[in-house]
């Protein structure tokens, strides 16, 4: 079942992969704004370690250049041995490993004491020209490199004046001073792969905190499409749930869910007024083999059971059929329709079309009969009147009129069968109805000595005039020739029931067996030596042109099995017709 949303998911979702995108950037941008900041304070670090390593190696130079300088020599030579010294110096500071390159550049920018880590016997490395004159005109100057295959900071500044004097020593120009205006330029080179490597940690480290964020973030936002999807597929579910739930309770035709012991495990309401279950009575938790159903009760388990059963007067169809819930769990599902319309309908066909052959064959014999039949009423008058004193003459006379009126009213009734009257049915008294029954059989009732009793729990009846008397009439003369002699009752009680009014006439005669019961409606069919089988055919035929029923049972207040009542319901009037 395929359901309508009330509600669109997508902007939750929209505003979900919107927040995971913030989420995103934000952290790649503070990501690579403190990767940043991280390598301009390696950078800051190595500079402030390069500028003290420079102060120091600087005063050094100096303190080394005055405690070897002799008493008196006013500065005008440098010793010989301070140039060798510087190198040791240079060479130790080298040997430690933090600092790749130590040079000592003249005025000139050519080296005066380069020492560097050789490892390979490559040649010495060159700083970049440009490097002086930026220590020239800033003082001093750094720019990252790569020294020997190592990556490193140069670090350059103006060397103390009194270094200017180891300008020329090289060359032994004793006693030289070169001009004031000359500087000298002390360059280190100082590692950095040691910072490198400790930024590349945090850089890995930022990237992978950044990276499970991410990854969070997108969890997160999996887990809130997944959370939306879940509680939207919980709400179609609910809905669906509903939406069969209110079909099922609904739905004309009745369900029942059945253990494999026959206990009803479900029911909807239609189910309870098709087995005329109460409203307080459930039919949870009851046995199937309670109700009537003798054919129905050993069906095999399983199979699918199609059955039509009567039960309060309906006609019900049952259609049985096995379900599994799960491999081990066996049920029985039952569907209930009611086909009474659906019976009455077919019933109504068939005695139609029966009508329809006696009606046909009526109409061609009934001129064939009557025309030939006034003729002999006539004669048959005529010899009654002459032969009225003359015995036995009169009295066969008198048989033959009596004959050719009950063949007259075989022929009539006939007719009636094959095409009934229209009825106009209207607001009828029964106290009325009842007078002129009384008025029309009293003679008959005085003479077979049988009381006719009335008992109208309702005043008013929406029926044919001529069709109600003619149905009352045709019972009642059934009713009195089953009675007793001087010992008759007849009984017309009428009742209101929820749709309309049931009339019964009963009496204390033999009664009827239910193989007679089960044809006594259809044409033709009689028990009596000198019935014709039409009465009830005719009243059948009237009460469904009044769109109601005839039943035919026992009295029910009789302690005997003796006696029959034959109860007919009359339809209320439908609003359209008030």
């Amino acid at each position: 079942m395929e359901l309508s949303s009330k509600k669109s998911q997508k902007l939750p979702l929209a505003l979900a992969l919107l927040a995971l995108i913030l989420l995103g950037a934000g952290s790649l941008y503070l990501t690579w704004h403190n990767l940043r900041q991280m390598h301009q304070t390696v950078f800051e670090h190595m500079l402030l370690s390069a500028r003290s390593i420079a102060r120091g190696l600087d005063i050094q130079l100096v303190e080394g250049a005055r405690r070897m300088r002799p008493p008196g020599m006013h500065n005008r030579r440098m010793p010989d041995r301070l140039m060798p010294e510087a190198r040791e110096l240079f060479q130790e500071m080298v040997a430690e490993g933090d600092l790749l390159y130590i040079a000592l550049y003249g005025p000139d920018y050519k080296p005066m004491l380069v020492v560097e880590q050789n490892v390979d016997n490559s040649p010495i490395y060159t700083p970049p020209s440009s490097l002086f004159s930026m220590i020239t005109k800033m003082r001093e100057s750094s720019t990252p490199v790569m020294i020997k295959g190592k990556a490193a900071l140069l670090y350059g500044t103006v060397g103390q004046p009194i270094l200017q004097r180891l300008y020329g020593h090289n060359k032994h120009q004793r006693g030289f001073m070169p001009p004031q205006e000359k500087e000298t330029y002390l360059l280190l080179g100082l590692s950095a792969e040691k910072h490198l490597r400790q930024f590349n940690q945090y850089r890995r480290a930022a990237l992978l905190q950044t990276g499970y964020i991410f990854l969070a973030g997108l969890v997160l936002w999996l887990l809130a499409v997944a959370y939306f999807q879940r509680r939207e597929e919980g709400k179609k579910l609910t809905r669906l749930e509903r939406f069969q739930a209110n079909l099922l309770d609904n739905m004309p035709d009745g369900l029942l869910t059945l253990s494999p012991q026959g206990a009803i495990l479900a029911a909807n309401g239609s189910a309870h007024a098709l087995l005329q279950s109460s409203a307080n009575e459930a039919l949870v938790g009851k046995n199937w083999n309670e109700f009537s159903y003798e054919s129905l009760q050993d069906f095999k388990r399983g199979e699918v059971v199609w059955e039509h059963v009567r039960l309060g007067g309906k006609n019900l169809e049952l259609i049985l059929f096995p379900y599994f819930e799960s491999r081990e769990e066996k049920r029985t599902m039952i569907i209930i329709r009611d086909r009474t319309d659906i019976a009455g309908l077919e019933e109504d066909l068939y005695e139609a079309r029966r009508l329809a052959s006696i009606g046909s064959l009526a109409a061609g014999v009934a001129h064939e009969i009557r025309n030939p039949l006034s003729s002999l009423r006539g004669f048959a008058q005529l010899f009654a009147d002459k032969f009225k004193e003359e015995q036995p003459y009169g009295t066969y006379a008198t048989t033959m009129l009596t004959e050719a009126d009950r063949l007259n009213r075989v022929v009539t009734d006939l007719l009636y069968l094959s095409k009934p009257h229209e009825l106009a049915p209207e607001i009828l008294n029964l106290h009325e109805i009842c007078d002129s029954m009384q008025t029309l059989m009293g003679f008959d009732l005085e003479h077979k000595g049988t009381i006719l009793h009335t008992e109208l729990n309702t005043a008013e009846v929406y029926a044919d005039p001529d069709g109600i008397r003619q149905v009352l009439l045709n019972l009642l003369v059934n009713s009195l020739d089953a009675v007793p002699e001087k010992d008759g009752h007849i009984s017309i009680t009428a009742v209101t029931a929820e749709h309309g009014v049931w009339i019964s006439v009963c009496d204390n005669g033999s009664g009827m067996p239910e193989d007679i019961r089960k044809h006594a409606l259809e044409p033709f069919f009689t028990d009596k030596p000198k019935g014709t089988g039409l009465g009830l055919a005719i009243v059948n035929t009237i009460m469904r042109g009044h769109n109601g029923r005839v039943t035919i049972t026992a009295p029910e207040d009789s302690e005997s099995p003796t006696g029959t009542c034959v109860k007919l319901f009359f339809p209320a009037m439908r609003n359209e017709e008030n």
